[in-house]
């Protein structure tokens, strides 16, 4: 039984783990089970009924065959004896007798045992029951001695012959065949009950049990599925509301970004209670140099120490958003004015970034946003022209949004867009101005100055087109296409034994910092033909920022290690400091004409004097620029300054021009022209 129990359950397992969705079939199977076992217990319950019914009928009607029998011997004896019963009323008994006979012999309900006695063997009860009849019969016919013989035939017949005792015998026959089908029957309904409780057993195990099994695991894993989900659903609200958060904030600084601030000037402008706001929009001035000399880690961190600064220079209601690269936008209900001066004093003081002190300034651009505002995005792109004329004027500084701004804006990208396609068509020019040596008035050499020959404005000055070029991060291009014209002009005069030219190149500061700047400075010079020494390339002060071992003093130092010389352009008004002037391999330097035009004042003539000692301890040749007046000059050359360049000696010219300025003035001594500095 324990066997059974472990293969039910092995089954059960079956049933459960591979064909749990299957056991509509076992209950289909079940039911059938079920109906069958009825059907069967009805057929037996028949069965029995049936054969009790014909066994109470064999009964009835034998024990009426005996009645009968007497009877008939009885009324045959009366009516022999003392003739107390009529003919008539015999013979009717003795067709009674007989219609039961044939009822008997006729019917086929009796049990084989009872036919067997009735008509098989030697005897059959039968033939006796009708020679019997016979007897009764000749009784009834008989007259006199015969009748006596007749009677006492039958009644030997009925007793001696023993017709009571078979008839008695039949009864008893019948009652024990009733009594051996009453029990088989009971025999195949304990069968049936046993089947019954198999098949019950089985459904259970098999069926009922697993679906129950099964149930109740369901229900199990829908509670604890319940749980997960509620659990689930706490955790789906968190991260719906992280992910909220991620969309309209900068994982950088945490701060809103522009979707945020899209939906709360939308917002803004749809509150009708909010008359008007200040948006201020924050660029960090020289941020890219902050990532270039300390690194993106330092950058990013201060960005975000500066958003948390400009965060607490407004109140809980108003906003603040990044942008995007160095720049921050600020919605404040507070005049702008008063929120300006509150950002510029929290940017004020250097940041402590990593145990290090970054100095940081900012530039504003700033309008009010009131009812009268066309949309969500249109102030932030006034705010953002507002900006780069902040920076363009010189950075910490706040402009205001005006029209003329945003016209001037206008004509600043259209100039970028105009400009790489002036690269491509040549339409950037060189032009020279010479450079004369102050002791003998001989030609020195000519400085390269960009010009641009615009189709439809005319001829532009770096003034109109270099802000534009440096914003749109053009510089590097157009210095090198200056550089090629100015060298093939150079190669050429050279060729034709006009002049041995000495040109002096300008190079942007994003053009010496670029790490390719050096092999394609060489590539262009091989290509020209001209020898290292018979150039000159010229830097800004405000090109040194950084350590030693940054890209620009790489760059000098493989100019220099190249036979190419190094000047130092408009000396005295940027940030390069005396110990750098020592550090890098320059040949010279350039007095800015802020320097020289007014001299001889005795505090000009001071600074001049200081800069020439410095240089004559550094070896470094002196240029003066900006020199117009003949005092100018000779007060320089008695100082020990070596060339001068200015609109004395000659203007900056085309190269056409430029050659015939050659042609005419090499191997002179030329003089300050009075009159030429004033027409130019």
């Amino acid at each position: 039984m324990i066997a059974v129990l472990r293969q039910a359950r092995r089954v059960l397992a079956r049933i459960e783990l591979r064909n749990p969705e299957r056991l509509w079939v076992h209950y289909c199977v079940a039911i059938s089970a079920l109906v069958g076992l009825m059907v069967g217990s009805h057929l037996l319950d028949r069965a029995e009924a049936k054969s009790g019914h014909q066994a109470s009928e064999a009964i009835e009607m034998s024990t009426l065959q005996l009645l009968h029998a007497q009877t008939v011997v009885e009324m045959a004896s009366e009516f022999v004896v003392g003739n107390a019963a009529d003919s008539r009323q015999l013979t009717k008994a003795i067709v009674h007798f007989q219609d039961l006979q044939h009822s008997i012999a006729n019917s086929g309900d009796l049990p084989a045992t009872v036919q067997q006695r009735l008509f098989g063997g030697d005897a059959p009860l039968y033939h006796e029951l009708r020679r019997f009849a016979a007897l009764a019969g000749q009784v009834a016919q008989a007259t006199g001695p015969q009748q006596t013989e007749a009677l006492t035939h039958l009644q030997d017949q009925f007793v001696s012959g023993g017709l009571q005792q078979e008839l008695t015998l039949l009864s008893s026959l019948i009652s024990n065949q009733l009594a051996i089908d009453s029990q088989r029957i009971l025999g195949r309904r304990l069968a049936l009950f046993f089947v019954s409780a198999a098949v019950l057993l089985a459904e259970v195990l098999l069926i009922f049990l697993p679906a129950h099994r099964l149930a109740r695991s369901t229900f199990r894993k829908v509670r604890r599925q319940a749980t997960i989900l509620r659990k689930s659903d706490a955790k789906l609200d968190e991260m719906n509301a992280k992910l909220a958060h991620m969309v309209g904030h900068d994982p950088l600084t945490d701060l809103p970004n522009r979707k945020s601030l899209t939906e709360f000037i939308t917002n803004a402008l749809a509150d009708k209670s909010i008359h008007e706001s200040a948006l201020l929009m924050v660029g960090l001035d020289d941020f890219k140099t902050v990532n270039d000399t300390l690194g993106a880690d330092y950058g990013d961190a201060l960005l975000v120490a500066v958003g948390r600064a400009l965060q607490s220079c407004i109140d809980e209601e108003d906003f603040v958003a990044y942008m995007g690269n160095d720049e921050f936008v600020l919605i404040s209900a507070e005049p702008a004015k008063v929120i300006i001066g509150r950002v510029m004093a929290s940017l004020d003081q250097p940041f402590m970034i990593k145990g290090r002190r970054v100095p940081t300034k900012a530039s504003i651009g700033y309008l009010t946003v009131g009812p009268q505002t066309c949309g969500p995005l249109q102030p932030v792109a006034d705010a953002a022209v507002a900006l780069q004329s902040a920076k363009a004027a010189g950075g910490k500084t706040a402009h205001m949004f005006t029209t003329d701004l945003q016209t001037e804006q206008y004509c600043f990208q259209s100039l970028q867009i105009e400009l790489i396609d002036a690269l491509k068509n040549g339409e950037i020019e060189p032009w020279f101005q010479p450079q004369v040596r102050l002791s003998d008035g001989r030609l020195h050499g000519a400085e390269v100055l960009a010009r641009w020959r615009h189709p439809t404005r005319g001829l532009l000055s770096p003034f109109h087109f270099l802000p534009a070029a440096e914003r749109a991060g053009l510089m590097i291009d157009l210095d090198h296409a200056v550089w090629s014209a100015a060298l093939r002009y150079a190669r050429a005069w050279q060729d034709e034994g006009i002049w041995k030219p000495c040109i002096s190149l300008n190079v942007a500061p994003d053009t010496i910092a670029d790490p390719h700047f050096l092999e394609q400075f060489l590539l262009i010079l091989q290509r020209s033909g001209l020898e290292a020494d018979q150039v000159i390339v010229e830097l800004l002060e405000t090109t040194f920022i950084g350590g030693d071992d940054d890209m620009v003093a790489i760059n000098i130092d493989g100019l220099a290690e190249s036979g190419v010389a190094v000047e130092l352009d408009d000396f005295g008004t940027g940030f390069a400091s005396l110990s750098r002037l020592a550090q890098l391999p320059l040949s010279g330097l350039k007095l800015d004409r802020s320097l020289v035009s007014p001299l001889p004042d005795h505090g000009a003539d001071s600074i001049v004097r200081a800069v020439l000692a410095l240089a004559a301890e550094l070896g470094l040749l002196v240029i003066a620029e900006g020199v117009e007046e003949a005092t100018q000059a000779k007060h320089l050359n008695d100082r020990g300054c070596a060339v001068a360049q200015g609109y004395g000696f000659g203007r900056p010219m085309p190269a056409d021009e430029f050659q015939n300025w050659l042609q005419a003035n090499v191997g002179k001594a030329l003089i300050i022209n009075q009159d030429l500095a004033k027409s130019a």
